[in-house]
């Protein structure tokens, strides 16, 4: 996925009104500073991710709950060699983000974030 693909994406979001406005800003930003991280313009496999993303936060923004995950697929992750790489994206979002994220939508985005560095093979970490 390269930047222009992401825009149209959340460009459909948006139109649909399935995100919001500032839920779009945030995944953009948080997209280009994962590439800079994985020094990357193209990151593979980031569709999933960054349609996550947005959807996370228009329902923080709405006020609604996910469930949690399972806490098996949770631990492997934080176990996991990315879970740190994971969780500083995850910081640099939350710095983007108004107020704290539930801990349920931030175990999903350590999945999505911690999967993507291993298909990108960690970046240049």
């Amino acid at each position: 996925m390269i930047l222009t693909e992401l825009n149209e994406r959340l460009d459909i979001l948006l139109t649909s009104a399935v995100i919001t406005k500032k839920a779009a800003e945030v995944a953009v930003e948080a997209f280009i500073h994962l590439q800079s991280t994985l020094k990357k313009d193209e990151i593979d496999h980031a569709e999933m991710l960054f349609t996550h993303l947005p959807m996370a936060l228009s329902r923080i923004e709405k006020e609604e709950k996910v469930e949690a995950t399972h806490p098996d697929l949770l631990t492997e992750v934080k176990n996991s060699p990315y879970s740190a790489q994971a969780g500083r994206e995850i910081d640099y979002v939350q710095t983007l983000w108004t107020g704290r994220l539930p801990q349920e939508e931030l175990d999903y985005l350590l999945i999505h974030y911690a999967t993507l560095f291993q298909l990108n093979e960690g970046g240049n970490e």
